[in-house]
């Protein structure tokens, strides 16, 4: 993560990559995706949740509710091929800083 002035941190493309590779997401890494807080990332784990019970599919249960992290892409209309350059981009950038 990237720490800006304000004292707020970002998620840098690799780890976006890293984050959207996982098969269930929880309200943490949908807080991440968004930049939101907690309640906004529950909000959203919700409504993804209820329409996938809508259309007659069910979920894990456990002791924390997760949601298909494909699900949440297609929510928040993520363009995974536009982060997979970016992160190799930035990978890229990264090793030639090192040289």
């Amino acid at each position: 993560m990237l720490l800006h002035q304000k004292g707020e941190y970002h998620i840098t493309y690799g780890e976006l990559f890293v984050l959207i590779s996982k098969q269930w997401a929880n309200v943490n890494d949908i807080k991440q995706l968004c930049g939101n807080g907690r309640d906004e990332a529950r909000k959203i784990r919700n409504e993804i949740e209820s329409d996938i019970i809508s259309r007659g599919k069910k979920l894990l249960s456990g002791k924390e509710k997760k949601v298909p992290m494909s699900e949440v892409i297609d929510y928040l209309n993520m363009d995974i091929n536009h982060i997979a350059q970016m992160a190799m981009l930035e990978k890229r950038i990264n090793n030639d800083r090192r040289i």
